[in-house]
């Protein structure tokens, strides 16, 4: 973080930065974000260092007869060996760099995982999985751990998914076939795009309602303390009825395009065709892999984070920026 400016002074009379609620919850933010970030880390798509010794018939892959090197599976591998750009790889791309039919069938009864006669990118990550850790729960070490500790049945639907974002955490067994996992995805995803929202808003609001009362000479809008208006924090009653009712428009437009979608069998879950700076569309499959999990692990960091938000100021009774100015008020 960076170095602090001088303390935001509230209005009303705020609870001291050394009380044992604030140092706590200091504690549980920080402890929080760095288990976040152990947890949703990628498990394959960071760089490759070192040869790895590979097995059964992944083994006999290799590019060109110039080398008598074994290729090791990596996302620039999937791409020279989609040569028709679709984003799979099929039979024929792979016979024209094994040509032998057996290795080729070997290969796709190893990484067809869905059986439609393609390896798509999420099933060829599997692939380079289980190269490295063996070919148990497709090598998702983290399904695998879950397994082990009972979070997970060893029969469930997420013990050999290719889904982005696995995690193997199912401990109810909410998941019970595909399609119910691709409607707890979609789910997931508009919870966390939501939180995503929240917690950036949630923060500044209480940073910058009051300068921006002042300069326009409206009221202030925040609750007692200067806390973000909510259900706990209250202040709801002071914000224009208008302004949830274009909220619920706006929502209710979104989900309309949502449920107007097609959902075909391969279907990616949340995906609503919405990319005006065409970050997403475009890119190669392991740069889309990329995005969808880092979208998916940041919301599920901020749905965290804005429970925190929550916590913290009820228990607390001030602001979340006055509790961790360090992390909020040191730009300002």
């Amino acid at each position: 973080a960076q170095p602090t400016s001088s303390q935001y002074k509230l209005r009303r009379t705020p609870i001291s930065l050394q009380s044992p609620q604030t140092i706590m919850f200091t504690k549980i933010l920080l402890l929080s974000g760095v288990a976040a970030t152990s947890a949703f880390a990628p498990l394959s798509l960071g760089p490759h260092s070192g040869a790895i010794t590979r097995r059964g018939a992944v083994c006999g892959l290799s590019m060109q007869a110039s080398t008598s090197e074994k290729s090791v599976l990596t996302p620039e591998l999937f791409g020279k060996l989609d040569k028709d750009g679709s984003g799979t790889i099929d039979i024929n791309e792979l016979k024209g760099v094994l040509g032998n039919t057996k290795e080729v069938q070997a290969l796709m009864a190893r990484g067809d995982l869905d059986g439609n006669g393609e390896i798509d990118y999420a099933e060829y990550e599997r692939m380079m999985n289980m190269d490295k850790f063996s070919d148990e729960q497709g090598g998702n070490l983290y399904v695998r751990n879950a397994i082990k500790f009972g979070l997970l049945k060893p029969d469930s639907v997420l013990s050999d998914c290719v889904m982005v974002g696995n995690k193997g955490f199912d401990p109810l067994n909410c998941a019970t076939n595909t399609a119910v996992l691709k409607q707890y995805r979609e789910a997931e995803l508009k919870h966390g795009r939501l939180a995503m929202l929240a917690a950036a808003g949630w923060p500044v609001s209480e940073l910058l309602q009051p300068y921006l009362s002042k300069m326009i000479g409206a009221p202030d809008l925040l609750a007692a303390g200067e806390k973000a208006p909510s259900v706990i924090n209250g202040g709801l009653d002071n914000i224009n009825p208008l302004f949830f009712m274009g909220i619920i428009v706006f929502s209710a437009t979104i989900e309309s395009v949502a449920l107007k979608t097609a959902r075909s069998a391969d279907y990616t879950p949340g995906d609503l065709g919405f990319d005006p700076l065409r970050l997403y569309t475009g890119k190669s499959e392991p740069v889309k892999r990329d995005l969808e999990l880092k979208e998916l692990n940041n919301g599920r960091l901020a749905m965290l984070a804005i429970t925190a938000y929550a916590m913290e100021e009820f228990l607390t009774k001030a602001s979340v920026i006055s509790d961790t100015p360090f992390l909020f008020k040191s730009f300002l």
